[in-house]
């Protein structure tokens, strides 16, 4: 396979929030969809770097379904504020999502790399 190519996939994940895994956290090698409301807890404390949002989730009993569908107006009900707080969480989640899809997409296609990313990424 092109080096270049699979240096592109790797770029793409670079960045990425489950990308990053450390020791104690070894359940962000799994798809974010299926993650327990705990853990949602844990990804969301990495992110923030407050047990606020954590604690929301758990009230909330977000899982990692849950937490792939929120939106704006969700996070406004559960008390995320102020506005600038829960967009920087949306575009967390944007690309959690993002590498969510890439990961099936090259499942799908038997681990082969998509090309290098455009201008775009």
């Amino acid at each position: 396979m092109d080096t270049r190519v699979q240096d592109g996939a790797e770029a793409l994940l670079e960045g990425c929030p489950t990308a990053e895994v450390s020791e104690g956290a070894r359940w962000e090698q799994r798809p974010a969809g299926q993650w327990t409301v705990a853990e949602v807890g844990a990804w969301l404390a990495a992110r923030s770097g407050t047990p606020e949002l954590a604690e929301l989730a758990q009230e909330h009993a977000v899982s990692g379904r849950v937490l792939l569908r929120l939106t704006e107006g969700t996070l406004r009900r559960m008390g995320v504020a102020p506005r600038s707080r829960r967009r920087e969480l949306l575009r967390e989640l944007l690309r959690l999502r993002l590498q969510q899809e890439l990961e099936e997409l090259l499942s799908i296609v038997g681990g082969e790399q998509p090309p290098p990313p455009g201008p775009w990424v």
